[in-house]
């Protein structure tokens, strides 16, 4: 940490500045959970969908809308972010480091058109490969370690399982909506 003349962080205040969130989108299929993951358009990593907070909207809201926008994902966001990472973001003139909150999406369905279709690849893949393949440092072990939590959830019989998790052929047990403000984006 770097402090100021008048003693104020400010390595901390940088990342404050500099914030995004990001959706950890996946779903389960009759095969198991599935984790989806985009490219990014200018040198094709694989990375979770994540951007800038939008003003109006909560910050779990916002990784709904960015998944919505760069994979055409309608889902519902946990409120509580399952971890973070930090990355480099490069700027035109500059590169900031960058502290993204990353929100677990439960994907109910992918929409046919969206925002940024054909700009991006999108895929899913099961938890490991995804953990194995995305580009950003520290978020193939969040990965991981939110499906270990699950299935710890799972085994000890806490684990609620929203309509947007049940494996095609289930009966719903009342269908989980995304927000509002996801859907009127």
């Amino acid at each position: 940490m770097v402090k100021s003349p008048k003693g104020a962080v400010v390595a901390k205040a940088t990342l404050e500045k500099f914030r995004q969130v990001a959706a950890l989108p996946y779903r389960l299929t009759p095969h198991g959970y599935e984790v989806v993951m985009i490219t990014t358009r200018d040198s094709g990593r694989w990375i979770l969908p994540k951007g800038w907070p939008i003003k109006g909207l909560t910050r779990h809201e916002s990784a709904e809308t960015e998944a919505m926008e760069e994979a055409g994902l309608i889902g519902s966001a946990e409120p509580k972010p399952v971890g973070r990472f930090t990355y480099v973001k490069q700027f035109p003139k500059r590169q900031e480091k960058v502290l993204v909150d990353v929100f677990p999406l439960a994907v109910e369905k992918q929409l046919d058109d969206w925002q940024e279709k054909g700009q991006r690849e999108v895929r899913f893949f099961n938890p490991v490969d995804a953990a194995a393949l995305v580009s950003d440092a520290g978020v193939g072990d969040l990965i991981l370690a939110f499906f270990v939590g699950l299935a710890k959830r799972k085994a000890a019989g806490t684990l609620k399982v929203p309509a947007a998790d049940k494996p095609s052929g289930e009966p719903d047990a009342g269908q989980a909506s995304p927000s509002k403000s996801a859907v009127d984006k």
